[in-house]
């Protein structure tokens, strides 16, 4: 296909009817009016021979046609996008979203600090963040729809940059008043208690299930939720316990009535850390974003000295 005979304007129109999944939302995103959005699908059909939408019970639906081309468009577009970017960013003047793919809920103690330094230095971006295994990351990023993933990230491909944001240690979380607090955790009462585990993954177990399994010992999961927001609600309201970093204990501890108590068994310390695509390891816009992440990484580790056993609000 000859590029000079194809209007370039139209693959933003495409990018954004595949992402968007409908005209009128499509529109609003590139600042089209709806029949104008409408005229330029009715040009995209005619040039690719595909209907690129479909109706369904649910809603308008890319084709299969239409999502093979999603990823290759959208890391096409974005490389337009930096080889027109000024060499120099200017935070106060940056528009658009940042998208972030995240594997854990640990994230809480890092991702509120970027909105608040975001809104102070960089008020006309907006984040987006997405929860998802690691596949669903890095796909992400492959198509252009992740700008960087955050989680525990081991044995990347080549394709990929990354570097370490954070260490931290595992505690135990129970309610302040759950017949466990009283006391010391032993080891037979941890295993005994039910277990509430917090995986934003969909992942069965964790870490510390495979420092327990190292042992020949085992948990009893009780009930098992994709966000912290859940667990917080859910273990105010029962006799569950859960295991989560240190971090992410004093956030939980500062939003309800919570306590952590050390664990009487030995896991690893577990390194968080960033991925990105190589192609934006020059972007000076994404250069700021994982300068900005790594302070706010290391600011949040200095501040996690281990604790003893911690009453609520610690």
């Amino acid at each position: 296909m000859n590029l000079r005979s194809i209007d370039l304007n139209l693959l933003v129109v495409l990018e954004a009817l595949i992402e968007e999944r409908g005209v009128r939302r499509a529109g609003e995103r590139i600042g089209l009016s709806q029949s104008a959005t409408s005229h330029a699908l009715d040009r995209l059909r005619k040039l690719l021979g595909d209907e690129i939408l479909v109706r369904t019970p649910t809603g308008m639906e890319p084709t299969a046609r239409a999502l093979s081309l999603f990823g290759p468009l959208r890391i096409a577009l974005q490389s337009v996008e930096m080889a027109l970017m000024p060499e120099q960013f200017v935070p106060a003047e940056a528009q658009g979203e940042i998208q972030i793919g995240v594997e854990t809920h640990e994230t809480i103690i890092i991702l509120p600090q970027l909105v608040d330094q975001i809104r102070t230095e960089a008020p006309q971006l907006s984040l987006s963040v997405r929860p998802g295994s690691v596949d669903d990351i890095l796909n992400g990023i492959d198509q252009g729809r992740t700008d960087i993933g955050i989680g525990f990230f081991r044995g990347l491909p080549d394709r990929f940059m990354t570097c370490a944001l954070l260490q931290d240690s595992h505690v135990c979380v129970m309610r302040a008043d759950h017949p466990l607090a009283a006391e010391p955790l032993t080891l037979e009462s941890y295993l005994q208690a039910p277990h509430l585990l917090v995986s934003m993954s969909g992942a069965p177990d964790d870490f510390v299930d495979s420092a327990l399994t190292d042992q020949g010992l085992r948990r009893r999961i009780a009930m098992r939720l994709p966000h912290g927001l859940a667990a917080v609600i859910a273990l105010t309201r029962s006799d569950m316990v859960t295991t989560v970093t240190r971090g992410a204990a004093r956030v939980f501890a500062q939003s309800a009535p919570l306590v952590w108590m050390e664990l009487p068994f030995a896991v690893p310390r577990v390194g968080f850390r960033l991925i990105w695509n190589r192609r934006l390891q020059q972007s000076p816009q994404h250069r700021w974003l994982r300068q900005k992440l790594v302070a706010i990484g290391a600011a949040a580790e200095a501040s996690g000295a281990p604790a003893q056993e911690a009453a609520p609000g610690t």
